[in-house]
């Protein structure tokens, strides 16, 4: 009998790790920024593995500064779930400005920013939840790539700094 208990108990730690594994979100977020008055250009590279027990999803949030006259030039949202259905939004400073409804969205953010601290946000669900949903931000010489997958939802989150 107690070896039948320590048997269950093994299988039940088993099957909990299983499931902490496959909860996990991951990210790697790639940022390179470049200037038109300087030929140094600098790129960072940040990778993230989180795995968690919960039902909470974390946000991704990345930071940008721009020039008010980049915004001349088209800044484009771009979020790709190739392999997926995405349903959700996207928001400027709280104002839903796209809804989310097909594997691939392109968007230009230069009309909605103005002078100020602005917050790009999106938030969406997609299925299968095994697969990779990308957020890519380009335009200016910077470029913002983010990538998420194991959870079903995206929560990102580009705070913006135009000057």
């Amino acid at each position: 009998m107690q070896n039948l208990i320590l048997y269950a108990l093994c299988i039940g730690f088993i099957i909990s790790l299983t499931a902490g594994f496959t909860n996990n979100l991951s990210y790697s977020q790639v940022s390179s920024s470049g200037s038109s008055s300087s030929d140094t250009s600098s790129t960072q590279t940040f990778t993230s593995n989180t795995s968690e027990q919960s039902n909470s999803s974390s946000i991704q949030r990345s930071s940008l500064n721009l020039s008010a006259t980049n915004l001349k030039q088209p800044q484009i949202l771009k979020i790709n779930a190739s392999h997926a259905r995405l349903q959700g939004e996207i928001s400027v400073n709280g104002k839903v400005v796209q809804r989310l409804n097909d594997n691939t969205t392109e968007l230009n953010l230069s009309p909605y920013l103005s002078v100020g601290q602005q917050k790009v946000e999106i938030s969406a669900r997609y299925s299968p939840s095994t697969a990779a949903v990308s957020v890519e931000v380009q335009g200016s010489g910077n470029n913002i790539s983010q990538q998420t997958s194991g959870t079903g939802t995206v929560n990102y989150t580009l705070d913006l700094s135009v000057q």
